[in-house]
């Protein structure tokens, strides 16, 4: 393909469009492996700097993975999450995101990652726990063995004493509390914002700094509607998307 030297249109946002037609006409599919920069700055006829800087807007973009030292593949396309609004189960949920991915070929769990008595303004008011150790719970969410998510919950240290020997072997903060201390937990709410991921999130996602990501709060209460569990998820944007389905009454003519 011909670029366009002298328009005012950058060489890289061309090599882009180049790339992301080749994506949305599936002359590459996820998975497949790009060419290399050299290949592709040779094929274009442009230098390597401006391939990589093409390369890493569609990776920021989401439609591209570039593995250090392996290469540069095209993403898979995000998974899609049907909610429907209503009294539903926290652990009722977080099942039906596991069977719906198990389904697909691509096995989830939750893992922990680190236990700790740590104070959060924002959580102690939303737990309404003035005065309480506070327990801050970090897990990553795993598919496939790729992390999707990295989470952290907040839980009055009290209510779920011995909680962390639950986990070492399940991640599933919702599952224990069921299962260990016979709390099922529902949804009060859940509220949906983008960020930049920091360092460590970066880390945990493996992703770039700076990559966008969805952030997901809420509030979970227990069955006498306590508040219970306050939860924040950094999930990648390349990933997870969440669709919102809204249930209406029957509508008579």
């Amino acid at each position: 393909m011909r670029l366009h030297r002298t328009g005012s249109l950058p060489l890289y946002r061309q090599v882009q469009q180049v790339l992301q037609e080749r994506i949305e006409s599936r002359a590459l599919l996820p998975g497949d492996r790009l060419p290399t920069e050299h290949e592709l700055a040779r094929e274009l006829a442009v230098n390597r700097l401006t391939v990589r800087q093409a390369i890493s807007e569609l990776a920021r973009a989401g439609q591209l993975v570039v593995r250090q030292g392996i290469g540069t593949f095209v993403a898979e396309p995000p998974a899609h999450f049907v909610v429907t609004l209503g009294p539903e189960r926290s652990m009722a949920a977080v099942e039906h995101t596991t069977r719906t991915l198990e389904q697909e070929g691509m096995p989830a769990r939750e893992v922990f990652l680190s236990s700790a008595i740590e104070d959060c303004a924002e959580a102690r008011e939303q737990l309404r726990l003035p005065r309480r150790r506070l327990r801050r719970v970090d897990t990553q969410f795993l598919v496939d063995g790729e992390p999707w998510s990295a989470n952290t919950y907040w839980l009055a240290d009290t209510r779920f004493r011995g909680i962390t020997d639950r986990l070492v072997h399940d991640g599933s903060v919702f599952r224990a509390c069921a299962e260990h201390y016979g709390t099922d937990l529902r949804y009060a709410w859940r509220s949906f914002a983008a960020a930049a991921a920091s360092p460590r999130e970066a880390e945990l996602l493996g992703v770039a700094v700076g990559t966008p990501v969805l952030v997901r709060e809420g509030l979970n209460i227990d069955s006498s509607g306590t508040p219970t569990v306050y939860v924040t998820r950094r999930l990648r944007s390349d990933r997870m998307r969440f669709v919102l389905r809204y249930e209406h009454d029957p509508i008579v003519e």
